[in-house]
């Protein structure tokens, strides 16, 4: 029988094992220490959907850091995938502040959310996710024809109430 592996061995280890799975393709910097960008935004993707990852942007050298990460991050295809498919949430933390919820006096429950007129989708994929999204600020989408459609996109459009125009080649 085999003797027993010290705790710290064993978390050494483990964290070789998973700086060599995470390991960023040359040329992409990951932070001393630690995962770097992508390995922390594939592990919020592995920890649950949506994954939720909180930014910190209180300057604008903060906000070009930001945007670094996220060209590093889409040079890998699946969290590409995942950013542009909204599997990954992006939310500020720190110095922003929520907008204050109106007060129910000011918006009846049954009164329908105040949404501009139409958006424009010329390429790429409408899912369900995408729809509410838009739905949330567009009261019509306007798809151009090279466009997929899911049938849930259909389905949560009508849900919202909102219009779908397909646009003609």
């Amino acid at each position: 029988m085999a003797g027993k592996i010290d705790t710290n061995t064993l978390r050494t280890l483990v964290r070789e094992a998973l700086r060599e799975a995470l390991a960023a393709p040359s040329g992409v910097e990951t932070a001393p220490g630690g995962l770097g960008f992508p390995g922390e935004m594939r592990a919020a993707l592995n920890a649950g959907r949506p994954a939720r990852m909180r930014i910190e942007i209180g300057s604008a050298d903060d906000l070009n850091a930001f945007a670094r990460d996220i060209a590093r991050a889409s040079e890998h295809e699946d969290l590409k995938a995942a950013i542009v498919g909204g599997a990954v949430r992006f939310e500020l933390s720190g110095a922003a502040s929520p907008a204050p919820a109106p007060r129910p006096s000011e918006t009846p429950a049954d009164a329908p959310p105040q949404r501009a007129g139409a958006f424009a989708l010329d390429t790429g994929i409408l899912s369900e996710t995408r729809v509410a999204e838009i739905g949330r600020t567009h009261s019509r989408i306007v798809v151009g024809h090279e466009v997929v459609m899911t049938p849930l996109a259909r389905d949560k459009a009508r849900e919202l109430k909102i219009e779908l125009v397909r646009q003609k080649p």
